[in-house]
């Protein structure tokens, strides 16, 4: 249960900076904005953007589902760590100061569920019981 409450927590939490990435959402930019900002003027190599993106909408609804757990905790705990570095180190630790505290708590999210997976109510656990038998 404990990884069940890991991962449905950080999919909820980055869900939203997902979809403000890809849909506009919550007054976010959408696809074409976001680009446009992390190649232009944080000069991120396209494909490395497009996997952010990807990471961060995709992998929060896989993490909500338990569906490629892994993959989804291992694409966010990867846009994080960039974001930290690229972004808000210079900015401190605190977060509202544009700093990387939040990104912390997404790390020590993440690696439990890189390492152990998606933890039981999820479409992981469902299709390994399929397979099995």
């Amino acid at each position: 249960m404990t990884l069940t409450i890991l991962r449905v927590t950080l999919g909820v939490v980055i869900f939203p900076h997902g979809a403000q990435k890809v849909l506009g959402a919550f007054g976010g930019y959408g696809f074409d904005g976001t680009m446009g900002f992390f190649t232009g003027q944080l000069g991120i190599p396209y494909i490395l953007a497009l996997l952010a993106i990807i990471a961060e909408f995709f992998g929060s609804l896989g993490l909500i589902l338990g569906l490629f757990t892994r993959i989804a905790a291992f694409g966010i705990f990867c846009t994080m760590l960039a974001a930290t570095l690229i972004v808000h180190l210079p900015n401190g630790f605190f977060a509202d100061k544009g700093g990387y505290e939040f990104h912390i708590l997404t790390f020590g999210l993440a690696i439990p569920l890189i390492i152990k997976g998606a933890g039981s109510f999820s479409l992981d656990d469902v299709i390994a019981h399929k397979i099995e038998g």
